[in-house]
């Protein structure tokens, strides 16, 4: 967590419009692309029987509408910048949220997230995540 707040420190030193929850948006979808198709299932059954699993699954869904919405980052490895702790951060997420770079693929990605938390949570959560009030 000490780190999301530097790299979003030293983001909104270059870049004041740039909002936590841009950042947070931009993590959560490159993580979401780093992991493969094959291997989506099995995460999402296991958090979904953990404690607070439909919970955390109606939190993932909110988080691929707004990157569905806003367009999702590339996630290409030169938007990687290496820090000298062995973090990455996210370069010019202000620019890519919104832009709708990384096109059809990463938009693929998406809805295979979408799909597959559909498949484990059930229709209802989208019912839940469309009700709520409170956004990510």
């Amino acid at each position: 967590m000490l780190w999301a707040h530097t790299t979003f420190g030293a983001r909104a030193i270059a870049d004041p419009g740039l909002l936590p929850q841009d950042v947070h948006t931009a993590t959560v979808i490159e993580v979401l692309q780093s992991i493969r198709q094959s291997e989506m299932s099995p995460i999402l059954s296991r958090i979904y029987q953990s404690e607070g699993g439909p919970e955390i699954l109606d939190t993932l869904m909110k988080y691929l509408y707004k990157g569905m919405s806003h367009g999702a980052p590339s996630g290409s490895k030169s938007s990687l910048t290496p820090q000298p702790t062995g973090f990455s951060q996210v370069s010019s997420i202000s620019s890519r949220i919104g832009s709708g770079e990384g096109g059809g693929q990463a938009m693929s990605v998406l809805l295979s997230w979408h799909e597959k938390v559909v498949e484990v949570a059930g229709l209802g959560t989208i019912a839940r995540v469309m009700s709520d009030r409170r956004t990510v």
